[in-house]
């Protein structure tokens, strides 16, 4: 059992995932652990247009969707490996010049 779930593990890390970023009106950066293409889009229509009675509201300027390279994704996956924290900015800094996915 423990083998098969090591396996299935190992494709799931190999499968495409999508990370939310988002940019508020005070120019603060945010973004999201990886999410399956349907939940990324619904993480994203939450900040652009929060659900009724939402605990925290910080509206934003901007919303991107992208998908991470399963093999080198500089983004939170709790894998802290130092690499990644140092590429992430310029990483996150090459995406907000790209179209992003919702503007205001």
């Amino acid at each position: 059992m423990a083998e098969w779930a090591g396996r299935h593990l190992d494709e799931l890390a190999g499968l495409p995932h999508y990370h939310v970023v988002a940019e508020n009106h005070d120019d603060e950066v945010i973004y999201s652990d990886g999410f399956t293409w349907a939940r990324a889009r619904g993480f994203a229509a939450d900040l652009i247009s929060p659900p009724a009675g939402a605990p925290i509201y910080e509206p934003v300027k901007a919303v991107w969707i992208i998908e991470g390279d399963p093999s080198s994704c500089p983004l939170a996956h709790g894998d802290d490996i130092p690499a990644d924290e140092q590429a992430a900015p310029g990483f996150l800094e090459q995406l907000m010049h790209q179209q992003p996915y919702w503007s205001a």
